[in-house]
């Protein structure tokens, strides 16, 4: 199986079978698969995918 990445935009982390799924794709936290909603700024793996552009 192919490497796959968190369906996060800004994300460049890496998913497997044991990520986060939410409406059919893959997130690598929690963060990034309620879409920073909750402030955050990043998944907590060193990316900061979730500040505003």
């Amino acid at each position: 199986m192919a490497e796959q990445q968190c369906a996060c935009p800004k994300c460049d982390c890496s998913v497997d079978d044991q990520s986060i799924e939410k409406d059919g794709q893959k997130f690598c936290s929690e963060a990034c698969a309620i879409a920073h909603t909750d402030g955050s700024t990043g998944c907590g793996h060193n990316c900061s995918c979730g500040k505003p552009a």
